[in-house]
């Protein structure tokens, strides 16, 4: 069952206000997905976590914060470190969801770098429509520093269903 799998002790179809206040979730940047809002993510940077930072997606005006899509996120030195980790991630969610269907996608270029330097390596369980991604990110130096963000990146996350074909849909 895709609600095994858990980030932080929390999984999709939890309530995020069993773990935060609803005060603590408003006040963090917001990012709505698409101009219909049908979905929006906040990301907490964590301290004395295994993450650097959990992402969280919920339904737009859900008063529940149910979370239909949980990721987190490891800033790592370099892209042989984070592929190394990838790894041992692929075999353990491998050994958890042994019926599940696995896409390893391989090394792409990042879709939101336009020079085509940055790069991904992603593989992806699909679990009665819902998905497991296990990805690392490494992105162009200028790239990284143009807009801000971490150069080498390990990515875990887990969707609903109803995430899943929302991205696959709308976006």
């Amino acid at each position: 069952n895709i609600t095994d799998f858990q980030i932080e002790g929390m999984s999709v179809g939890d309530s995020a206000l069993d773990y935060y206040t609803e005060s603590e979730l408003n006040n963090l940047d917001r990012i709505d997905y698409l101009k219909d809002k049908e979905f929006w993510k906040i990301t907490i940077d964590l301290e004395k976590s295994d993450y650097n930072s959990i992402g969280l997606t919920f339904e737009a005006n859900d008063e529940k914060y149910i979370i239909y899509a949980i990721n987190g996120a490891v800033y790592i030195d370099n892209n042989e470190q984070c592929l190394i980790k990838r790894n041992n991630i692929i075999k353990q969610v491998s050994k958890m969801f042994k019926g599940a269907e696995k896409a390893d996608a391989g090394k792409r270029n990042y879709a939101a770098d336009p020079t085509g330097e940055s790069k991904s390596y992603s593989t992806y369980y699909w679990i009665e429509g819902a998905f497991i991604e296990i990805s690392c990110y490494d992105l162009a130096e200028k790239f990284a520093n143009k807009k801000n963000w971490i150069k080498n990146t390990l990515n875990v996350g887990v969707a609903t269903k109803k995430f899943a074909d929302f991205l696959l849909t709308k976006q």
